[in-house]
């Protein structure tokens, strides 16, 4: 290894490490691959079958007809590769780890499969020569080479899971709440209950009790919503520098305890200010709204998963959790064959309104299916979405549907809850939720369970 090894790019590391590593040492591992290689995937996708979590991502037959020869393939080129075809080698690399990224298949579950075939060949070069010296320097080389393999893999992974979040412009119309004018309202309405608040506080002196935008109702919704609603417009980035100025000159009077003279006028100029940005970004969207389920006005499952994935991202960067939520009403089937699928309509929208009266404007309620609603609680704890789901549970119980007809339907909700703890895909998630309402169907409906310990 050079001395500038260290300050090389992976690809000149990877080069000069196969460079350097003596002819009779990259022989044994092409044999050893050759050998070994049909055992280390059948190794491999045995684990992963087995692994709960890696097993929601893979189907036998496409393992079978299609992974299964992509992986030995895979395994062979690593180690037949020249340092002249390292550039090539890199790119299959990167489409390997975009393809993961396509498939939401979570890092760990990658980094898990990779440590399986590295051991199984480490027990192949250990068997394919007796000279120590060989076994070690050839255990070196294959540990080398894997994590270049990996390290490039990750990149085109990261890159193409920032991708399927940021460069979706329909975000931007999922972020919306029940209209753009209804939202435009609602939102003016709470900027302004942050706003005298915030007066209030001034005016009576109190530091510690100011305000911040980023921890007021109005501020969740910007970071879960408006951000993204707006995201491209030249107001989105004024908003969001404005209110983290004015949070960090806040943060500082908490700090300090003392309120500077000029902070009064400082204040009623920004609050001005955001007001006529929000509005104006406002107009600009105000025709705009997609992506609902006609009936319930809801969000549809368009959209989820980029939600959803957006919320791990933020999760991710800002450690703050989140719950989702699946309802499913019981006995639906029963209320269309009773009293016909109009009613059974208007115990769907009844059951939307519920959910919409239950949960905050920085939420995300979707029809997740026939008679099953979605819903996403940002920065929620489980103990939280706990909480809300059993709100909504107990609002609806305790209120019967009365039809056009004067007669009164008594509708009930099981639910399941889950929330994030590092996962990386939305369909882990929404498996663990799905979980949950299997077992409170199965417990006797009309309950909230959650796979989580919610202590």
């Amino acid at each position: 290894m050079s001395p500038s090894f260290i300050t090389l790019s992976p690809l000149n590391q990877m080069k000069e490490t196969i460079n350097e590593t003596p002819v009779h040492i990259r022989q044994i591992l092409r044999t050893v691959v050759q050998d070994h290689g049909p055992h280390c995937v059948d190794l491999f996708y045995r684990a992963l079958f087995r692994h709960e979590r890696a097993a929601i991502f893979l189907e036998h037959e496409t393992v079978e007809v299609k992974m299964r020869p992509q992986l030995l393939s895979w395994i062979q080129s690593l180690f037949s590769t020249e340092a002249d075809q390292a550039e090539e080698l890199s790119e299959l690399q990167c489409r390997v780890g975009a393809v993961h990224a396509q498939l939401e298949i979570p890092t760990d579950i990658v980094v898990y499969g990779i440590y399986i075939i590295k051991q199984a060949l480490i027990e192949g070069i250990r068997t394919s020569t007796p000279d120590k010296d060989d076994v070690i320097t050839a255990i070196i080389y294959l540990s080398n080479m894997m994590d270049f393999a990996f390290k490039f893999m990750i990149k085109a992974y990261d890159i193409n899971f920032r991708k399927k979040v940021e460069s979706d412009e329909a975000f931007r119309l999922v972020s919306l709440g029940h209209n753009i004018s209804y939202e435009k309202e609602t939102q003016i309405s709470t900027f302004s209950g942050w706003s005298t608040q915030a007066f209030y506080c001034l005016c009576k002196g109190h530091a510690a009790d100011l305000p911040t935008i980023a921890d007021s109702e109005f501020g969740l919704w910007l970071t879960h919503k408006g951000v993204s609603l707006f995201k491209g417009t030249h107001e989105a980035i004024e908003i969001q520098n404005k209110v983290r100025d004015l949070d960090a000159k806040i943060l500082a009077i908490h700090q300090s305890g003392i309120i500077p003279s000029e902070f009064a006028t400082e204040l009623h100029k920004t609050i001005t200010n955001l007001t006529f940005l929000i509005g104006r970004v406002f107009r600009h969207l105000e025709e705009v709204e997609n992506g609902r389920d006609p009936l319930t006005k809801v969000f549809n499952r368009r959209f989820l998963d980029v939600v959803i994935q957006n919320e791990i991202t933020f999760a991710l960067t800002h450690e703050k959790p989140f719950s989702l939520i699946i309802l499913d009403i019981d006995h639906f089937k029963k209320i269309n064959d009773r009293y016909g699928h109009l009613v059974g309509d208007e115990v769907l929208c009844f059951v939307a309104e519920i959910i919409a009266a239950n949960v905050r404007a920085n939420d995300f309620i979707f029809r997740y299916g026939g008679e099953e609603f979605l819903i996403v609680l940002t920065e929620t704890t489980v103990v939280d979405g706990l909480a809300c789901a059993e709100r909504i549970r107990r609002a609806l119980a305790e209120q019967p549907l009365t039809l056009s007809s004067h007669d009164q339907v008594n509708v009930t909700l099981s639910g399941g809850v889950t929330s994030f703890e590092g996962e990386t895909n939305s369909r882990l998630l929404i498996h663990q939720a799905d979980e949950a309402l299997y077992k409170a169907k199965n417990n006797g409906r009309n309950r909230i369970v959650t796979t989580h310990h919610a202590s």
